[in-house]
């Protein structure tokens, strides 16, 4: 495995996850083109950013000879989960999700999952243990799924985690942060920083953002687990969901201040999302 810059790891996953969205869940029978284009105009972005960001540090953590299996808890549509397959082939990657959930076109997934050597187990991580051997994976990654949680099963789940990652291997977390700039912002003019949950049908049961979690409080408690905190980055990366289009004055606004963000050190601190490094001992 020969590590990339994020820029060269950027320009390689756009593409994987433009498809995942056009070819398995919008064909063209659902969405014409020319709408499809429209709708999608600088949306990928956010995604592109924090996928890049995850397989780059995985590629820092892990070591160049290392092979084995890795694990994406809370797969999705596969943004993740198919770019690490592609960039880091020497892992054998499985992805996990909620049984509930239904997929647009499940035969496209399916046909997928095996184009990118991918397999697939589906689990209600709340409720249920993971269906792995204990330190089975070399690499886990668990990326804005934490906020989904019901509080009470945040511990069963990280426990979890921790049981089938073999010592030490790799936990790559990611979740909006709940001390960023905007939720600051949001609690000085007396707003809330989350909605009422929201139960999602088609994912059978998972709900909205009911806790968002600072980065102590997630190195704290991943600590007493028998990890250490490798590396931690903090970044926002929304400006791809405000405003109407890519050239909205919104959009724009919120791409200055990312941009703002990179080079002031006080506000890369109140980022929007956070993302950890642990390496289990």
């Amino acid at each position: 495995m020969t590590p990339m810059n994020r820029a060269e790891i950027e320009k390689a996953v756009e593409p994987i996850i433009r498809r995942n969205l056009r070819e398995l869940e919008y064909t063209p029978e659902d969405v014409p083109d020319k709408d499809y284009a429209v709708h999608t105009d600088g949306m990928f972005r956010p995604d592109v950013r924090r996928v890049s960001l995850i397989v780059s540090m995985a590629q820092s953590a892990l070591a160049p000879e290392t092979s084995g299996e890795g694990l994406e808890v809370g797969s999705a549509y596969a943004y993740l989960l198919f770019s690490a397959a592609t960039l880091m082939p020497q892992i054998q990657w499985t992805g996990v999700d909620h049984p509930g959930r239904s997929y647009r076109h499940a035969d496209a997934y399916e046909k997928a999952y095996r184009e990118y050597n991918c397999r697939f187990a589906a689990a209600d991580i709340c409720k249920e243990p993971l269906p792995f051997a204990d330190g089975r994976f070399a690499v886990v990654t668990f990326s804005e799924v934490l906020e989904h949680l019901p509080v009470e099963r945040v511990n069963f789940v990280l426990s979890e985690l921790a049981r089938v990652i073999r010592p030490s291997g790799v936990l790559l977390a990611s979740s909006p942060n709940q001390a960023s700039l905007e939720n600051r912002i949001k609690l000085f003019k007396g707003k809330s920083i989350l909605e009422m949950p929201n139960k999602i049908e088609s994912a059978g049961g998972v709900f909205g953002h009911i806790r968002l979690y600072t980065p102590a409080e997630i190195k704290s408690a991943v600590s007493k687990l028998g990890f250490v905190l490798e590396r931690c980055h903090i970044e926002t990366n929304i400006s791809g969901y405000r405003g109407t289009s890519g050239k909205s004055w919104r959009r724009r606004m919120y791409r200055m201040y990312e941009r703002l963000e990179e080079r002031l050190e006080v506000l890369r601190a109140m980022g929007d999302t956070w993302y950890m490094a642990f390496r289990k001992n």
